[in-house]
């Protein structure tokens, strides 16, 4: 899902740096990660997390006698903006992150003494992952899919981590195609799915 006029134009740069970058960016920013799910709930999980109420802050509110948040309003600001889908072929060499295969050649690579786990990819240090992504990138992946590190279980989310061709460039090392609907019953029950999984 994209929130702007392209909804599958990579996020400025300016807005990337300002948050230290995503789990799949590039740690010098040479080039942009496009970020999708294999399933509605699974995108819209992704895009409302950080809607998720800490159940400290709501608490303090409420002590306090102070109006909860409306998250109504910011569940729809989120999700304002087209929808799309993306084609993965065949021949886009897309890894597989957490496969063993994949993380001890990352292990090599990295001339890493101590072995890697599939959570070390999907844990709050991100540091892993970027790596591995500009890794990736300068051995010619389109991508990664991972495990979602927010649609766990009973969701078990996956995403596909698409690499820009260089920085600037808006183009995808995988062809994606556009797809834009407009949000239906489908993305309506996905959406509720999501935020019964977020507790928003």
């Amino acid at each position: 899902m994209g929130l702007g006029a392209d909804p599958l134009a990579y996020p400025p740069l300016a807005i990337l740096r300002s948050r230290s970058g995503g789990r799949w960016d590039d740690l010098n920013y040479r080039f942009r990660t496009g970020y999708y799910a294999d399933s509605l709930v699974t995108c819209f999980v992704e895009i409302l997390a950080e809607l998720r109420p800490s159940p400290k802050a709501v608490a303090k509110l409420q002590k306090m006698g102070g109006k909860l948040p409306n998250l109504d309003l910011a569940v729809s600001e989120s999700l304002a903006g087209k929808f799309a889908s993306i084609v993965i072929t065949k021949q886009s060499p897309v890894i597989d992150i957490v496969a063993p295969r994949s993380r001890a050649e990352f292990e090599v690579l990295t001339k890493r003494r101590t072995k890697l786990k599939a959570g070390d990819f999907t844990g709050r240090n991100i540091s892993v992952p970027r790596r591995a992504a500009s890794i990736a990138y300068d051995q010619g992946a389109s991508g990664i899919r991972a495990p979602s590190s927010e649609a766990t279980a009973p969701i078990n989310g996956v995403t596909f981590n698409i690499f820009e061709t260089a920085i600037g460039s808006n183009s995808a090392r995988v062809p994606l195609v556009a797809h834009i609907v407009r949000p239906a019953i489908k993305e309506a029950i996905a959406i509720a799915a999501a935020r019964v999984f977020l507790g928003i």
